[in-house]
């Protein structure tokens, strides 16, 4: 079974250097360091960002980038953004509360005959790459590690076993650093459920998860009040060089404006973005949870990294193409 789970909610003008392919503020690119951008519309300037501050910023996340941990991983490893990627339990979910607390606190027994054959032990990418070798779990340290799922614990929660009568060899789709990859998997049929679910089979030792990497310390404070992270941001034209972009905490649209930060640094290209409000504390009725703007590139953007400006991580959209 395939499926690629999404995650949603939960940089800066030219630097004139050399290492920079070019930049964007608010839509608007540069012909080049060597020549003067054209001006921002009113529409489109940054209001209440110190552009040179994200300038700095941007130069320095691309460069520690490469040499983090994370950085490593990304470039040559298999990172997913959570793990709860590795657990689907399907579109009807739980048929009442008590099934879900007793499946949140792994409380549930295999009771079926043992399974025959085993999934195969590859990772199979969507985009056409080449599949890759990987070691595979067996049916019961995969059914070990769907009991210690992270969809949910209740502690306090008094529950009644889940009876997991069948476990067949799978396939699974998760978004990855390199896209969807189609990966080994069992699905476990729990009757009081009325459907599989599915446990990816792959070791731990294999991957790791976004959300288990602690960011930078990033001082945001000089970047000013307007500045924003994005959250999520991913080429949309066919030329691969416009950059959409969601930015959080759109305090009011409109009369709030709103505008994307990008810096393209070497093999890094870093976001951020400004929201301003005219009137901060006058009453919003038609307020909203963030904005999407798009930037311009120099260059197509290609296998280059998008760091999110605000945590210096990679931004999630690219999980999920």
């Amino acid at each position: 079974m395939t499926h690629a789970k999404r995650r949603l909610m939960l940089l800066a003008g030219c630097l004139g250097m050399t290492a920079l392919a070019g930049c964007a503020v608010g839509g608007q690119v540069s012909a080049g360091p060597s020549q003067p951008p054209p001006p921002p519309s009113a529409a489109s300037s940054p209001q209440g960002v110190n552009v040179a501050a994200f300038q700095a910023l941007a130069r320095q996340e691309a460069s520690e980038w490469p040499r983090s941990p994370f950085g490593k991983a990304w470039k040559n490893g298999l990172v997913i953004p959570s793990a709860d990627d590795l657990t689907f339990v399907g579109g009807r979910g739980f048929p009442s509360t008590e099934v879900q607390e007793a499946f949140g606190n792994g409380n549930m027994v295999f009771s079926g005959p043992p399974p025959s054959g085993a999934p195969a032990a590859v990772i199979r990418w969507t985009n056409g790459a080449a599949s890759v070798k990987v070691p595979v779990l067996s049916e019961a340290q995969t059914f070990n590690a769907l009991k210690h799922n992270t969809l949910g614990r209740c502690p306090g929660c008094k529950t009644q076993p889940l009876a997991v009568t069948n476990a067949q060899p799978d396939t699974f789709g998760i978004p990855t650093n390199r896209g969807t990859a189609v990966v080994p998997a069992w699905a476990f049929l729990i009757p009081v459920m009325g459907m599989q679910v599915i446990q990816v089979a792959l070791p731990p030792s294999t991957y790791i998860t976004e959300d288990s990497v602690r960011g930078p310390a990033e001082n945001l404070g000089p970047l000013g009040k307007g500045f924003v992270g994005a959250i999520e941001a991913s080429a949309v034209s066919p030329d691969g060089r416009t950059l959409e972009m969601w930015l959080a905490n759109n305090p009011c649209s409109p009369p709030a404006t709103s505008g994307g930060l990008v810096a393209e640094v070497g093999d890094v290209v870093v976001v951020g973005g400004w929201i301003h409000n005219p009137h901060p504390t006058a009453d919003c009725v038609a307020g909203g949870i963030g904005q999407y703007v798009t930037v311009r590139l120099a260059s197509p953007l290609g296998d280059r990294v998008i760091l999110d400006a605000a945590t210096g991580l990679p931004a999630p959209y690219p999980f999920d193409p």
